[in-house]
């Protein structure tokens, strides 16, 4: 992946194909671009989608899994604190962390934003590709430090493995079961004198291989499922 930047200036959204998809929303073209720019130098692997106005903004949350919204306090047709807002009442968007940027940091704007809910508050002026990395991987792990995410986080973690325990024994104790019955078989034909049928020994076999397989795709999983995507 090479950091492809989504811009939604018309209203026609392109969902990221990226690990992590950062929402910005300023209605300063030029300082849109800027910050597409930082992100860029801070982490390529970052999905960066644009807006220009609320409405936007709002269609966006809507259509993509966002991780973090980046908002400029000081917009033309509404404030940040707005967009805030639009973020808190979308169900799907309601738990992601929202930074204040602005170019003025005045005491009143950043108490009022930390109110609203936003996670940080930053000064476009004195803003580089370093701190906005450092801005991005840290809001988004201030969310862990909610109760109630950290709460569906971990409700969410046991119901993959409990599925994954149920799926385990669906696969597997239907094969042990006949494995089981064969080799009573074997043991019997053995007691008898008797030599047990090769498709008897292959079936076996071949049961052994199918679980042999399935922990391979467990592994699998359970390795993708545990990687670090930043």
């Amino acid at each position: 992946m090479n950091g492809t930047e989504v811009t939604i200036e018309t209203g026609h959204t392109t969902p990221p194909s990226g690990n992590l998809c950062v929402l910005v929303l300023d209605d300063s073209e030029f300082d849109r671009t800027r910050m597409r720019r930082l992100i860029a130098q801070a982490d390529r692997t970052v999905e960066v989608i644009t807006c220009s106005d609320i409405h936007d903004f709002e269609k966006a949350l809507g259509e993509n899994v966002v991780d973090l919204c980046l908002v400029d306090h000081h917009l033309r047709d509404a404030s940040g604190l707005d967009a805030v807002a639009v973020v808190k009442k979308q169900l799907m968007s309601e738990e992601v962390p929202v930074v204040m940027i602005s170019g003025r940091e005045d005491t009143e704007a950043v108490v009022s934003s930390i109110r609203a809910g936003c996670v940080d508050y930053v000064g476009k002026g004195n803003l580089t590709a370093e701190k906005l990395h450092g801005v991005i991987y840290n809001s988004i792990a201030e969310t862990f430090s909610n109760p109630a995410l950290k709460s569906e986080v971990q409700a969410a973690t046991r119901n993959v493995i409990r599925g994954m325990a149920q799926g385990c024994i669906s696969e597997l104790q239907p094969k042990l079961r006949r494995m089981y019955r064969q080799i009573s078989f074997i043991r019997a034909c053995h007691a008898q004198g008797l030599t047990p049928s090769p498709e008897a020994l292959n079936e076996i076999e071949d049961h052994c291989l199918n679980i042999w397989r399935f922990f391979d795709e467990i592994e699998s999983y359970s390795n993708n499922f545990n990687e670090i995507r930043h």
